[in-house]
Formats: structure tokens, sequence, C-alpha cells
């Protein structure tokens, strides 16, 4: 993962600046330093838009990672595509995995009878939604930062296969030189 490799996928800042959903920040999206690709902004990205993401759905979480990015100084376009890995497809896995881990935690025995309506939603709130939130709060604490230092970690993993690279070539030149 090289910052070459992620620009070709990051939209320009003019078109993060005037997105809809971002509007309430207004002047704030000046800071040329949001749009910066390195390690440090690049591994801050990672770790809060997973974790945002990862958190129990709410209609916005564009919005909570785009401000998250702003405080910490993250790289903003690659917090907000980091977020969407919550996204309609994903959710029924994300929240079944999270129920379970949840429930494994607090080693209560699955729910019976599951039905999808409202109803039976907020009517069985010990049943479900506690070991749900449970399971979201320690699941996304836990992936987030797996993808930070796995972020940081394959960033210098590239800049060290790169230096190399450069090694090699110098040596190569120099032998040809003489």
């Amino acid at each position: 993962m090289s910052r070459f490799s992620l620009k070709k996928f990051m939209p320009p800042a003019e078109t993060v600046k005037n997105s809809k959903s971002l509007r309430f920040l207004g002047s704030l999206l000046d800071d040329p330093n949001l749009f910066h690709m390195n390690r440090r902004s690049v591994s801050k990205a990672f770790f809060w838009g997973v974790f945002i993401g990862l958190l129990p759905p709410i209609p916005i979480h564009t919005p909570v990672a785009a401000s998250a990015a702003l405080v910490t100084r993250a790289n903003l376009p690659l917090t907000i595509a980091a977020c969407w890995i919550a996204n309609p497809i994903t959710i029924p896995f994300i929240m079944y995995a999270f129920y379970h881990l949840g429930r494994s935690i607090l080693h209560m025995e699955p729910a019976p009878d599951m039905e999808f309506t409202w109803a039976w939603l907020t009517h069985e709130f010990e049943i479900i939604w506690r070991p749900y939130l449970l399971g979201s709060l320690i699941g996304a604490s836990s992936l987030s930062t797996l993808a930070y230092f796995l972020s940081n970690y394959m960033w210098r993993l590239n800049v060290k296969r790169r230096w190399y690279a450069r090694q090699k070539h110098r040596a190569v030149e120099h032998q040809l030189d003489n």
C-alpha cells in the first residue's frame, strides 16, 4: 500500500469540499493537511474509519467520520471511504457477528424465535441489543486497532521494499560505471 496506489482511488480535494454531506464543516475543510498522504494520517484514517463504520448502524456515520478526521488530522477522504466498510451488503453479517461476540462474552443463550420486526427488536432489548452493543464496542475497537497497526506496518514495509530496490538499482549502476 503506497501513497501512489492510494492516490489513484482518492477523489480530488475539491470534490470532497463540495460534498453535500460535509457542507456543515465549512472552512474547516480548507486545511491542506487533511488531504496529505503520509503514514500517520493514513493509519489514523483507517483507525477512525473502521471504528466509526463498525459501530451500530447510524445514518450519520459519514459526518461523524469526517469530524473525527478533522479533530485528529487524519486523511479525510480515506477516513470517509474506510467508514463505508459497513454498507448495506455487509451490515447484516457485521451485526450477526457482533451479536454473537457480545452473547459469548456475556455468557447468554441465543435469542429464541428471531423475527425481524421492529416490535420484536424493541421488546427484546435485553436479549438482542445488550449483547449486540457490547459486541459492537469490542469488535469495533479491536478491528480498528488492527487496521491502524496493519496499515502502519504495510506502509513501512512498502517504504523498505522501495528503499532496497533503489539501493539495488544504484549498486547495478555503480558496477556498470566501473
